[in-house]
Formats: structure tokens, sequence, C-alpha cells
């Protein structure tokens, strides 16, 4: 079962969809003006660490089979997910794969997602997330 969250941010002024993760204000990537992070906002890095951790427990990558996107915070489990995905697979620098994921983003919306995505891989990366699945082995005969 993939883990699903109901939360969706608009900018107060455009009303551009964005996730307003740093406390207590975050700058809205398309028209600047600045919005107060709502309290439901103030854990959404450890929430995608925690979905990407339950997806890679359950199907082995961070990305599941199937994943339905029904709100802005399920968007950023996905795109987060094949993020860590390519990480893993590449065994690349985080900054260099974040560099390449940005790339075709205007500047302001590198520069908030730089930060989200800096900030998750340090959470994920101090919760183990990355590390080598342990495969677990059967005893030696005549081990005590």
């Amino acid at each position: 079962m993939t883990l699903h969250y109901q939360q969706d941010y608009q900018c107060v002024k455009c009303e551009t969809f964005f996730l307003p993760f740093q406390s207590p204000v975050t700058v809205c990537p398309e028209c600047g003006e600045p919005n107060l992070q709502p309290e439901e906002f103030r854990e959404v890095v450890r929430l995608l660490v925690e979905a990407n951790q339950t997806h890679r427990g359950l199907y082995g990558g961070f990305t599941p089979p199937a994943y339905g996107v029904f709100s802005l915070l399920d968007h950023y489990v996905y795109y987060s997910a094949s993020i860590f995905d390519m990480y893993v697979e590449r065994q690349t620098p985080r900054a260099l794969i974040i560099e390449e994921v940005l790339a075709n983003e205007t500047p302001a919306w590198q520069e908030l997602l730089r930060e989200l995505l800096y900030q998750l891989f340090e959470q994920a990366e101090r919760q183990g997330l990355f590390q080598q699945k342990h495969e677990e082995t059967e005893p030696m005969e005549g081990a005590a």
C-alpha cells in the first residue's frame, strides 16, 4: 500500500501551488510573495522521508510500481522518490543529481527546490535511508 497525503497549498497572492516548507516564511517561487508556513507543512520533509522509507521497504525501490497523485504533497512524494532512485542507481554525489534535476527550472524554482532537496537528502541520510539493504543470512551449520 502506498502512502498518500491530502495536503495542498497555494500562494496567498498568485495561487501558485508550492510547498511552504521553510519556517516560518517561504517566498513564492512565482511572484516572490512571502507566505507564512501553515502548521500542516512544518513536518513536510519528515513526511517525504517517511513515505520514501515505507515505499522502499515495500517495493525495493523508492518509486512504487503505481502511484496516484491526488494532492500537492503526493506530487512531491513521487518527485522525491524518482530522485532518490536515480541517486541510488547512479551512485553519483547528491549535489550533481540535484543540479541535474533543477537544470530546466526557472531560477526562483531552482532556489526553492534546491533547499527542499538538500534538506530532504540530509534527513534521509540521517535516518539511513540510502544504506544498502542487508539480506538476512542463514546461520552456518554447527554454529552456536
